[in-house]
């Protein structure tokens, strides 16, 4: 059994957005008249310029795009892309803004990579259609189990070459799940983080400190954490001694403080 997963990237996806075919999904979900006026009166009559060098350009209209910065910025785009789910006809979808990633299985390596491709084709067709592009420089492939071949996906015109990892919402996962590469990156951050707040421990009290380390520290090794149930006690033991030696520096606490 072979299994593929393909995140999948959007360039410039939420000021790629087509207002009228955004309305017209609106329309589609049933969504009240006076609601779909309110929405075409949010989108209609924006202006933006750029400023290069001290120089702005002319106003122009903006004619595509969802405002971002706001709680209606990520539900607008989140219906535009709803129906994307319908389109696979096998492969699976995990939709997150504007990361997609598509996975499905198979019983042998070629018949994974003759019903994946299919279906990464009807995806390219969908975004096509839908005035979205694909990014293919941050688009990756990667196969799980024991293949006799190496399989050729691709999606458009570009083939993607089989990772040993992927990197998914900032989660390195690995094609053995030793998770190796995610702890790495988790100690990169955490020890450049603590080498920071060092400096400041002398100018802090005891409860700000205590502060930064929930907020500077905490969410680096908690980001995710379910994933790290079953690591190798080596790996479990490195995110151990990074946390005590946050307490250590940042709260002058040593390893049997709980």
């Amino acid at each position: 059994m072979s299994t593929c997963s393909v995140p999948i990237d959007l360039t410039k996806a939420f000021d790629s957005i087509c207002h009228n075919l955004l309305l017209a999904k609106l329309h589609g979900y049933g969504v009240s008249q006076g609601a779909m006026e309110f929405l075409q009166s949010y989108l209609s009559n924006r202006q933006q310029r750029v400023k290069v060098n001290g120089i702005l350009s002319d106003w122009l209209p903006v004619l595509c795009g969802i405002p971002q910065g706001s709680l209606l910025g990520p539900l607008l785009f989140n219906i535009f892309i709803n129906d994307l789910n319908f389109v696979t006809r096998i492969a699976s979808l995990r939709l997150y803004a504007d990361d997609t990633t598509t996975y499905t299985s198979a019983a042998n390596t070629m018949a994974l990579e003759l019903s994946f491709n299919q279906d990464l084709q009807k995806l390219s067709t969908w975004f096509s259609s839908n005035y979205l592009t694909v990014n293919h420089t941050k688009t990756q492939a990667m196969i799980l189990g024991n293949f006799n071949y190496q399989p050729v996906l691709s999606i458009g015109n570009s083939i993607k070459e089989i990772e040993s990892f992927l990197e998914i919402l900032g989660v390195h996962i690995d094609n053995k799940f030793s998770f190796k590469a995610y702890v790495s990156a988790i100690l990169k951050k955490v020890y450049a983080k603590i080498g920071v707040l060092r400096r400041l421990k002398r100018l802090v009290p005891s409860d700000v400190a205590l502060i930064l380390y929930k907020c500077c520290i905490l969410p680096h090794l908690e980001y995710c954490s379910p994933l790290l149930l079953g690591i190798n006690k080596t790996l479990v033991n490195k995110l151990e001694a990074a946390n005590y030696y946050a307490l250590k520096v940042l709260l002058n606490v040593g390893k049997d403080v709980d």
